[in-house]
């Protein structure tokens, strides 16, 4: 009994141990911010003026896609009546996010991820 017990422990830990999913370049592609002027919280500028940055993309206006970016981005805001610098079309929603937010690059690699989401890009407001 002793055995079985062992068995099915090192069974179960094999079973629940999680493999590294390795990250596709050509998503990374879709992403046009530049990550170099960023900190470690998604902050840029000078140590005593740091600011958020804002990315913006397109999704069709499709509500099950709407919810989907929503699970990954919580600083989402979706605005649907502004085609935005990207340029939406009439058939999609302006999206706009934040960096200033827990692992926004995960968050960006994730969006960019998405079959429907072309690119994204940094708002730069006016």
């Amino acid at each position: 009994m002793n055995q079985s017990l062992v068995f099915m422990s090192i069974f179960l830990f094999c079973a629940c141990k999680t493999q590294s999913v390795s990250e596709s370049p050509a998503v990374w592609q879709k992403i046009k911010l530049n990550f170099k002027n960023l900190d470690q919280d998604g902050l840029s500028g000078a140590k005593d003026s740091k600011v958020a940055v804002n990315y913006e993309f397109c999704i069709p206006r499709d509500p099950d896609k709407w919810k989907a970016v929503r699970r990954i981005d919580p600083s989402a805001e979706r605005h649907a009546g502004s085609k935005g610098r990207i340029g939406c079309s009439d058939q999609q929603w302006l999206v706009i996010g934040s960096t200033h937010q827990k692992n926004y690059q995960r968050v960006l690699y994730e969006l960019a991820l998405l079959d429907f989401v072309e690119r994204i890009e940094q708002t730069f407001w006016e």
